[in-house]
């Protein structure tokens, strides 16, 4: 059988069109379903604390834990913690480009009030500079020098060695059922995800969920498929995250032409991008966190946001801030205000099971033996000179930030001078384009092995 060049290029066209209808079909029958997680006790799924500029990021963040239940419901003592700031930018405190340091100062104190028996803080920097750079200029790694027990891991662009990744299976995922993530979180008992709201040039918007990629070695796959991909690595498995803190201290803006997550500007230089809201949200549901900052503080439709959607249509969380509000399922305070605890009820929790290999996954009973000096992978931190300029627009991104690789940073892989190696470079390969062009390959070789598989059936 013959096919013409204009056959082929239809029946490709057909086959690109149907692999990108094809999770939407599958999922727009799909019927609503309620968050498995649960309160405990009768607290909140979701707390809201409302702050002034007169409150510290640190009291927004202990009210609006307080108003939970307390970092005690998610942390016991003996406990491995991972902690996931963002911690991609190289710009300053201030301009709502990453996790504000004393914020994660705050956390980590809290977490080790519990009585943690080690924290680990992971993410990676996806741009150029790299992470020791984003680390220095954000003020993230001054901070996280104060605490010289705490592990930290974050990858640096393109460069991370494969041994530091353990495949993780998705069994509820529909696009994606197993992606290779950072094993220092997978071998924690706890994982806590904070995430600062911020308009973005590929999914308008990022907040919870979104931020969730940073644990994965390659998030660059999720973009065969990023909406449900997105909402498949929210599903049970072993890299689950307990408790997801959503920082709306500052909220950065998208400006016509120009939706970059990150910036120099603050709410008094560029106030048309960054606004300051004194919020911060926590809880145990992320599409009900980021179905509330789309509606607070963007005026759009939580479902807008398609990868909010298609986590709602598998029962991930609640959509519906109202009903929400309405049940007690959400709850807003104003810092300062006294707490109201909550009559205890018989509500059961929910224990997730893990699906990774057993010796990576802690159990939900295992209580590791603290050791006096946890190490791991440190990042050596320079203090920036006082008459140090501010960066520049050149620490910008030269990439889109969700299609680069992660690594670790060893501290051995560190010159003395703290700049990190340059390894191999991939930008130029990993562009923008290769996404679209990857999506039609796939779709030519379906339909040529199509084709010629009717051939060969006809000559045989």
């Amino acid at each position: 059988m013959k096919i013409t060049r204009r056959q082929l290029f239809q029946q490709v066209a057909r086959a690109v069109l149907l692999a990108r209808l094809a999770p939407r079909v599958a999922t727009s029958n799909a019927a609503p379903a309620v968050a498995p997680m649960r309160a405990a006790d009768g607290w909140p799924e979701v707390a809201i604390c409302r702050g002034t500029d007169a409150d510290s990021g640190s009291a927004l963040l202990r009210t609006a834990l307080a108003d939970l239940g307390g970092i005690q419901r998610f942390v016991r003592p003996g406990q491995v913690v991972c902690i996931k700031p963002n911690a991609t930018w190289a710009y300053p405190p201030g301009t709502a480009s990453s996790t504000d340091p004393d914020v994660l100062r705050a956390l980590i104190l809290l977490v080790q009030e519990a009585g943690a028996a080690k924290i680990v803080v992971v993410d990676h920097c996806t741009l150029d500079p790299g992470a020791a750079e984003c680390l220095r200029v954000s003020g993230i790694g001054k901070v996280l020098d104060e605490f010289p027990d705490v592990v930290k891991v974050f990858g640096d662009r393109f460069r991370s060695p494969k041994e530091l990744f353990v495949d993780v299976e998705f069994p509820q995922g529909v696009a994606f059922k197993k992606l290779a993530v950072f094993k220092a979180a997978v071998e924690s008992d706890v994982r806590i995800n904070m995430a600062v709201p911020k308009s973005h040039w590929v999914t308008k918007f990022t907040l919870c969920l979104k931020h969730l990629m940073g644990y994965y070695q390659l998030p660059t796959a999720l973009h065969a498929n990023l909406d449900q991909g997105i909402a498949d690595i929210a599903t049970p498995s072993a890299i689950f995250s307990h408790l997801h803190i959503l920082e709306a201290i500052r909220v950065r803006y998208p400006v016509p032409g120009r939706q970059q997550a990150g910036g120099l500007g603050n709410e008094i230089t560029d106030p048309q991008r960054v606004k300051r809201l004194n919020q911060m949200v926590a809880g145990t549901d992320p599409v009900l966190i980021d179905a509330y900052g789309m509606t607070e503080y963007y005026g759009r439709l939580p479902a807008e946001l398609p990868h909010v959607q298609r986590a709602y249509e598998m029962g991930l969380g609640e959509i519906d801030v109202a009903a929400a509000l309405a049940s007690g399922r959400m709850r807003i305070y104003r810092a300062g205000e006294p707490i109201v605890v909550p009559t205890p009820t018989p509500t059961p929790t929910i224990t997730l099971t893990p699906t990774a290999t057993p010796s990576l996954i802690p159990t939900a009973t295992q209580t590791p033996t603290p050791t006096s000096s946890p190490t791991g992978p440190t990042l050596t931190y320079t203090p920036p000179p006082t008459d140090t300029p501010l960066p520049t627009s050149t620490c910008g991104p030269t990439a889109d930030p969700a299609l680069s690789d992660s690594m670790i940073l060893p501290s051995d892989a560190q010159p003395a001078s703290g700049t990190a190696k340059v390894v191999m470079d991939a930008r130029p390969v990993l562009s923008r384009a290769l996404i679209p062009a990857a999506a039609i390959v796939a779709s030519i070789g379906a339909v040529l092995r199509r084709v010629f598989g009717q051939t060969q059936d006809r000559r045989s």
